[in-house]
């Protein structure tokens, strides 16, 4: 190994280990997934991405972390909620500290949906990837301005943005799966 080569601290390794693991097994649960898959409505109400004036506009950006009950999400709500939070957040943590939330265009359709969180998971992965433990315990080191990031440590913000990945790609493998038992 170089003296400059970047070693990843030993309590960031999990981290990675575990999306790295969760971000595969999500692209794989993807293959297949049709445009009218990725826009089902499983209920009546629900959060989705609609075209507004030509302009794809989710219903909401995100969510409190709450436990009232929220109306459910279109995969295609969830794909451009992780997508564009990976994203935004890589740009604050190794960008040019500029995306505002709703900058980003989120995707209407399946190709352009997957593409979309593959952006935003790798961004942040390889940002995360360069990170020293000193980084690690650096309050506000996420520079991401909405949420938490400025008040607490890195460490804290990637164990957040883990528990998203996991939350939502559970969401969307569980309406791929109700969408398929629709049809049988």
């Amino acid at each position: 190994m170089t003296a400059d080569a970047h070693v990843i601290p030993a309590r960031l390794a999990p981290f990675l280990a575990q999306w790295d693991y969760f971000a595969g097994v999500l692209f794989d649960r993807l293959d297949g997934l049709t445009d009218e898959e990725f826009l089902w409505e499983p209920a009546d109400r629900v959060l989705t991405v609609r075209l507004e004036d030509g302009r794809p506009k989710p219903d909401a950006l995100g969510m409190e972390p709450t436990g009232d009950a929220n109306p459910p999400r279109t995969i295609a709500w969830s794909i451009g909620h992780l997508g564009a939070g990976t994203w935004e957040r890589a740009d604050y943590l190794v960008g040019e500290h500029r995306l505002q939330p709703g900058e980003l265009t989120w995707p209407m359709t399946a190709a352009e949906g997957i593409g979309f969180l593959r952006e935003g998971l790798d961004r942040w992965r390889s940002g995360l990837s360069t990170m020293t433990d000193a980084d690690l315990d650096t309050v506000g080191r996420s520079a991401f301005p909405w949420g938490l990031d400025p008040e607490l440590p890195l460490i804290e913000i990637v164990w957040w943005v883990n528990k998203e990945l996991i939350y939502h790609a559970s969401e969307i493998w569980l309406l791929r799966d109700l969408y398929e038992a629709r049809v049988r």
